[in-house]
């Protein structure tokens, strides 16, 4: 191998898409499910100039569990899903994730390191890429 193969070798090595450099990764958290429920959320309520998006809303997802919402427009789908992910603030309730991570003292920012997101209502993330290509994207690797 020539010193320039071995060199471009080693800078396709270093610049990988599948790596992040190490002082770029954050320290993993734990997510405490030993009572195996991943989100908790009680008693939480969210009003917008007196009307009432959500109720007093009680919800447990279990870890490993996939849950659907589905509900008529105005039902408080998007409104639960942008409490959950720090976009808007509630009038009271808690939102844990595990046990001990209280989300309505985060930011988005600190939620979505946590492992928390969204997809919008748009056909893809990057149009100009694969669908193989935008779900490698959604997973977190180190």
């Amino acid at each position: 191998m020539s010193m320039i193969d071995s060199a471009l070798e080693n800078t396709r090595e270093t610049f990988r898409r599948d790596q992040v450099w190490s002082f770029l990764k954050t320290e993993e958290t734990k997510i405490d499910v030993s009572h195996q429920v991943i989100l908790y959320i009680e008693g939480l309520s969210v009003s917008f100039d007196g009307f009432k998006a959500l109720n007093d809303m009680n919800l447990y997802i279990n870890d490993g569990e996939l849950r659907c919402l589905i509900g008529a427009n105005g039902a408080g789908k998007t409104t639960l899903m942008d409490v959950i992910t720090g976009k808007t603030q509630c009038d009271e309730g808690s939102v844990y994730f595990g046990q001990t991570h209280n989300l309505l003292d985060k930011d988005e920012a600190e939620i979505s390191q946590l492992g928390i997101g969204r997809k919008f209502q748009k056909p893809t993330v990057f149009e100009a890429h694969t669908v193989l290509d935008n779900l490698e994207l959604s997973l977190k690797t180190n």
